[in-house]
């Protein structure tokens, strides 16, 4: 499979999971009664699910130089990620899966072209033209069908 192809499908694989999650996450909210707890439940499952990966694909760990020459504000991406969970298990419940779905799509397009205009956190740059503009306008215009039917 082209290479091309293959991380299509992975990209397209990992946004099928985010309504999925959304659910599974909202209802261990409501099981639980606390969306921290939730959030945190979530957090330590990916850990350990990561951790045992990691040992079976024997993975080197890497060294103290390699993680230090991380950008420090990188690591916030962890703190955006609980974020990001925390509140989609608050708000799936009183939106519906479908809402807050297609709303963290539109926001995750807004964020992306202004990381992509203005190259923040390193990215390359890839300028706002007509075309994604039209886009942006087009996924606002999906986003106001599906939560108004």
């Amino acid at each position: 499979m082209n290479n091309a192809i293959l991380f299509i499908v992975l990209a397209l694989s990992a946004g099928m999971m985010i309504p999925f999650q959304t659910a599974m996450n909202a209802q261990l909210g409501k099981a639980l009664q606390s969306p921290y707890f939730s959030a945190l439940t979530v957090f330590m499952v990916a850990a350990v699910g990561l951790l045992i990966y990691i040992i079976a694909m024997r993975y080197s760990i890497p060294s103290t130089q390699q993680w230090s020459v991380a950008p420090k504000w990188s690591y916030v991406g962890g703190l955006l990620g609980g974020a990001y969970i925390l509140l989609i298990v608050i708000c799936a419940p009183k939106l519906g899966i479908g809402n807050v779905t297609v709303l963290v799509l539109l926001g995750q397009i807004l964020s992306a072209v202004i990381i992509d205009q203005f190259g923040l956190l390193h990215s390359p740059i890839h300028p706002l033209n007509r075309q994604r503009i039209f886009g942006v306008i087009l996924v606002i215009a999906g986003v106001y069908l599906v939560k108004k039917f």
